[in-house]
């Protein structure tokens, strides 16, 4: 990953996860600065290389793209809590737990979204499968602006055995569905829930949709009838926070 706001965040909230920083050559500034004060704090290696080094050319993933690194670049390794983990952590909390499954978002940009948001609306955990996910790559490191350091991501072979064990738990499965027969603002979500969202294109795949409890929809005026993945998961989970502020006041 690279950019100074990222990288510092990921000091500041897991720095165990910041294996070593690179630094290009020349470059100074508060933001570095505050960088390289966290990096001593926490005794991670920091090496000074010159800005024409690959890492702080282009992106490391599959995105494509070519942007500018801000002269900081760092290897992350992240947390990755088993699906147990993330249940017996739910356990402790004194309220009803909300988590996040996502089902195959491909686009890093639309899962760095859709995870600042959840952050951003007090959800629990992510989970994520295995085989039809982007990647945890910088790209959506840094459209998440450091969410991914401060929420759980948990990934998973199989969502729909993973459903299983969420109900178990008396987890509500909620999928976001376009022809769904209720409205998120028809649905009681102070329960304790999971909602999940599906790819940009195809929305939930049959066998997902098919284990859900219950499909809800936004509801839609014009000529679309769908939005971009990362946006209908902002609105239904502010959604949930209303519902569970009114509930609480």
């Amino acid at each position: 990953m690279w950019g100074i706001h990222p990288i510092r965040e990921a000091l500041r909230a897991c720095p165990g996860a910041v294996r070593e920083i690179a630094v290009a050559e020349g470059r100074s500034g508060r933001g570095l600065e505050e960088i390289l004060q966290l990096a001593g704090q926490h005794a991670i290696p920091v090496s000074t290389l010159s800005e024409k080094d690959d890492r702080f050319q282009r992106q490391p993933d599959e995105s494509g793209e070519h942007k500018g690194s801000q002269g900081v670049a760092a290897r992350i390794v992240l947390p990755s809590p088993t699906l147990d983990t993330l249940l017996a952590d739910l356990q402790k909390l004194s309220r009803p737990p909300l988590l996040l499954a996502l089902d195959s978002i491909q686009d890093p940009h639309n899962l760095g979204a859709i995870i600042r948001s959840a952050v951003a609306a007090g959800v629990d955990g992510i989970i994520l499968p295995r085989d039809r996910s982007a990647p945890l790559t910088g790209t959506v490191i840094k459209v998440s602006a450091g969410a991914v350091f401060h929420v759980a991501i948990c990934t998973v072979t199989n969502l729909v055995s993973s459903f299983a064990m969420l109900k178990e738990k008396g987890i509500w499965i909620f999928g976001a569905a376009q022809k769904a027969s209720q409205t998120v603002y028809d649905t009681d979500l102070t329960v304790s829930a999971c909602i999940v969202i599906g790819s940009e294109g195809k929305g939930l795949r049959p066998l997902v949709a098919e284990h859900c409890d219950l499909k809800i929809a936004l509801p839609m005026h014009g000529a679309l009838d769908s939005l971009n993945a990362s946006v209908a998961a902002g609105i239904i989970l502010f959604e949930i926070v209303r519902q569970r502020r009114e509930q609480s006041s």
